[in-house]
């Protein structure tokens, strides 16, 4: 399927783009659809990396949400530009970063990766809520919540941050985890504080000490607490 033919007329919310096409052609690229709410390794083709164009939303200081897309190079989740419409044309320009406002994907991605891909400044809820959307929907829903959490605790929503948070350390993949189980245990810790749960923040302070020794063979030191 011709991005022509795809973007902003089909139903399909991500696509992935073949690796032999011509980089500097893209009205001629051969789109896959990809099914499902998500993008998610069930969807894609070999291990889930690549190439990807997934549905998203300029997001206006002005409140309005305007329909666009988004490229996207998973692992690292690299964003180098956006597709717009204008008029009957479609148009790929640099970055996520408009004069207008800011891209973000209006899709969940099943991936770990910078949570900050989901942040307009504009209005930190709307990647929020493309999240907490997609939650019900996620095949796996320790990614979403991952992202989730950071993002909620930035905007200082903390009760919700917790629940977040205790998506991914009880559904989450443990050889995903494992690395970052320590931080994640630290932030809830902190979170607890925060809403005044002592007895909680004291156990997830003792939960990020045994995973630190762990990963690192040793306990952690004051800066590291």
């Amino acid at each position: 399927m011709k991005l022509l033919e795809a973007l902003f007329r089909e139903p399909w919310r991500a696509y992935q783009v073949p690796d032999d096409c011509d980089w500097d052609n893209f009205e001629e690229w051969n789109l896959q659809p990809l099914s499902g709410a998500t993008l998610a390794a069930e969807d894609v083709e070999d291990l889930f990396q690549g190439y990807f164009i997934i549905a998203a939303h300029l997001v206006s200081s002005e409140g309005v949400s305007q329909p666009c897309y988004l490229d996207l190079t998973l692992p690292e989740r690299i964003v180098e530009h956006r597709f717009i419409k204008i008029g009957d044309r479609i148009e790929r320009r640099r970055g996520r970063c408009a004069e207008n406002g800011t891209v973000i994907p209006a899709i969940g991605i099943e991936k770990f990766g910078d949570y900050t891909l989901f942040f307009a400044k504009e209005n930190p809820s709307a990647g929020i809520n493309v999240l907490q959307s997609g939650m019900p929907n996620a095949r796996h829903r320790d990614y979403l919540a991952y992202d989730l959490a950071f993002l909620l605790r930035d905007q200082k929503r903390y009760e919700e941050a917790i629940d977040a948070f205790s998506i991914v350390l009880e559904e989450g993949h443990a050889a995903e985890i494992a690395p970052v189980l320590h931080m994640l245990y630290r932030e809830r810790a902190q979170l607890y504080a925060a809403v005044g749960q002592p007895e909680k923040a004291e156990a997830d302070r003792h939960l990020y000490t045994m995973a630190f020794q762990k990963n690192y063979g040793h306990t952690p030191g004051p800066h590291e607490m």
